[in-house]
């Protein structure tokens, strides 16, 4: 009761020195805030189409890294989990092993991995990023692979699994 007496009363004050619309308070802004950071982080961050990550030579069908269009990921026949499009990869049991907030990959404590541009390019602080050329090779000393399709639009997704599998989950992006 007292505090809708309050706000009538805050009201009245309000009418009689002409203006017409209440104080904003500093709550809302905060408010405002979270609901855009939830919007922000419901966007796609990953495409998910189908692609093959092959050696370079395109040689051992042993060895075939790919996504599937529904973002199911193998090696071979071996299912490995799945990557989402908001960003995240899913072990089989649903677990989530890393995850994309902005172009920061995450390990599952929150520890940042890397960095993983829209494009695809790998920002690991080396100084010497990793990208995909546009015959679908991956630009890297130490891998010699190649992305099938080569103008695969999915190609963050790509790095994000030959990340996850080559990767370290240990190892924390230098600055």
């Amino acid at each position: 009761m007292g505090t809708l007496l309050l706000s009538g009363t805050l009201l009245l004050l309000l009418a009689c020195t002409g203006q017409s619309s209440p104080v904003k308070h500093p709550a809302e802004d905060a408010v405002a805030a979270v609901l855009q950071e939830r919007k922000q982080s419901n966007k796609t961050a990953i495409i998910l189409d189908a692609f093959q990550i092959l050696d370079s030579d395109g040689g051992s069908k042993n060895f075939v890294l790919q996504m599937d269009k529904e973002g199911k990921c193998y090696l071979g026949e071996e299912f490995l989990g799945t990557i989402t499009a908001s960003g995240e990869l899913k072990s089989d049991k649903g677990e989530i092993l890393v995850h994309l907030r902005g172009d920061e990959l995450l390990s599952d404590e929150g520890k940042v991995i890397l960095l993983i541009k829209e494009d695809g390019t790998i920002v690991n602080g080396s100084g010497k990023d990793i990208t995909w050329g546009a015959d679908g090779r991956l630009k890297s000393d130490e891998l010699g692979l190649k992305l099938v399709p080569a103008d695969s639009k999915a190609k963050r997704a790509a790095s994000l699994l030959m990340y996850s599998y080559f990767g370290s989950a240990n190892a924390e992006a230098q600055p």
